[in-house]
């Protein structure tokens, strides 16, 4: 038996070195190309009563079911007067029961069930999702679609979440990363509705009556699209859910103008001053949108320059280089509709900011000027090839990405091209758009942070803020009252 055990041994171990014979070190190693096709979406849409539109698909690897509401309403539709009713309604729409059903008896039955059920209300979109056994399927559409068609936004459920709401206020300036992003926004895109601020007046000015005729104008069929997923039959489902709806109304609908006229911005130095240890910073200015035909070059460019981890230039320079901070790098955000920001963003002590403010200016002006190497263009295509699938770890996220595609009015081949137009972008490319939209002279720099220590400065960077741009000093406002908070 021994001697039988060793001759396997002894072969297996000829072929494991006939195999890994032609590599001397693991970066040697070569492995076959993995080959992966993202679904179709056309291959899972379909279309309930009423043009309630829908991505839909059968999973039988777990005995559940996941369906989710994608809804056309979000906060900047709201008027100023009724800023925070979104997140009013984000509280109320299953706290505050249906016609049928009261909202604790709706929770206690999910909870019963083993399932979850929430609603959030965002910028421009809100999303109602459920997910419970599959035995449980049509208890759980009916308690779905009874919230998403029949909510009551109960007296007790509003008041109880608009006291909630306000006490939550009281914490809006403790989190210096918070009030950073809070007021960067603000600052780029001025007063409108993307930067709006619910107060406490808002918040007890929004009724039950409110939140009962946002839900009027904006819940209906064709203003929402479902996606869905799970141990079922595709037809069964579309039979249940047609009972379902079927009396369900359409109705017209305006949805107010967007505001796309943004404040032109000085650019210096914009200082929020708390007493903290540390300097909070956003270094930038409007980006792009993501339908702009150069987004995928500046995603590759943004993953050189700050946006790759430990790869890119300025995580490199600021943490492993200087060691100024655990959390640095670049970003471009993006909202649909509009404009994202740009920032290059740094969390650094006092001593340090301007010095680290200093190299991140470096980094812009490097990106722009000097051509990207071969191994910089290899690492950051790699990474959003590599990272592709990952739109589809389930078949429910799946179905959401389509949803919202759809939404937003994108082209439907968006994820069968995103790849090949990831690997056109070049290296003269990502020189282009840095230089078109990364503009170092225009930057607006934002501090929250402690100004003397800040001031003073460091060794390696010993001049005082101004040193790189003209100062202004920005007062934070009482959440409570919307008002400015004079400086003492």
């Amino acid at each position: 038996m021994k001697k039988t055990l060793t001759a396997i041994l002894a072969i297996a171990f000829v072929f494991v070195s006939l195999g890994l014979g032609q590599a001397t070190r693991p970066s040697e190693l070569k492995y076959a190309a993995l080959k992966y096709e993202p679904p179709d979406p056309k291959a899972f849409r379909t279309e309930f009563a009423n043009g309630l539109r829908a991505y839909v698909q059968e999973d039988h690897s777990l005995p559940l079911f996941n369906i989710m509401a994608l809804i056309n309403f979000g906060n900047i539709y709201v008027s100023k007067d009724k800023t925070g009713l979104a997140g009013s309604m984000s509280e109320t729409l299953i706290k505050g029961g249906t016609k049928t059903r009261e909202g604790a008896a709706i929770e206690e039955r999910i909870d019963f069930l083993g399932g979850t059920l929430n609603f959030m209300a965002g910028e421009r979109t809100s999303q109602l999702s459920l997910s419970v056994l599959s035995k449980d399927i049509d208890e759980g559409l009916a308690i779905f679609f009874d919230v998403l068609m029949n909510p009551e936004f109960r007296e007790d459920a509003v008041r109880l979440a608009k006291a909630r709401l306000i006490e939550q206020l009281r914490q809006a300036n403790d989190q210096p990363s918070m009030v950073l992003n809070r007021e960067y926004e603000r600052l780029l895109y001025g007063d409108q509705p993307l930067t709006w601020e619910p107060t406490k007046a808002t918040y007890e000015g929004i009724t039950a009556a409110d939140l009962k005729a946002v839900h009027a104008r904006y819940f209906f069929p064709k203003n929402i699209i479902l996606s869905a997923s799970g141990d079922f039959s595709k037809a069964d489902l579309k039979t249940k859910i047609n009972k379902i709806v079927g009396s369900w109304k359409n109705h017209s609908l305006q949805f107010p103008a967007l505001v796309k006229t943004f404040p032109e911005i000085e650019p210096g130095i914009y200082f929020i001053q708390k007493s903290i240890n540390q300097g909070y910073i956003s270094i930038g200015h409007l980006g792009i949108e993501d339908t702009n035909p150069d987004y995928y070059a500046v995603q590759v460019m943004n993953f050189i320059l700050g946006g790759g981890s430990f790869t890119s230039r300025i995580t490199s320079k600021v943490r492993s280089d200087e060691g100024l901070a655990y959390n640095t790098g670049s970003r471009f955000t993006y909202r649909w509709g509009f404009p994202g920001t740009f920032s290059g963003y740094v969390q650094t002590k006092s001593a340090t900011v301007g010095y680290a403010i200093s190299l991140i200016l470096k980094e812009f002006e490097r990106i722009r000027k000097e051509p990207v190497t071969d191994g910089e263009m290899e690492t950051a295509v790699n990474y959003y090839l590599e990272s592709f699938a990952d739109s589809f770890q389930t078949p429910q996220v799946s179905m959401s990405n389509f949803a919202m595609l759809e939404m937003q009015g994108k082209a439907m081949d968006y994820y069968k091209t995103y790849r090949e137009k990831i690997k056109g972008v070049t290296k003269e490319k990502v020189m282009e758009v840095a230089g078109k939209y990364i503009h170092p002279e225009k930057v607006a720099i934002m501090i929250v942070g402690d100004w003397e220590p800040s001031n003073k400065g460091s060794d390696k960077f010993p001049d005082p803020l101004d040193k790189l741009g003209k100062i202004h000093r920005i007062n934070l406002r009482d959440p409570l009252t919307g008002e400015e908070i004079k400086a003492q």
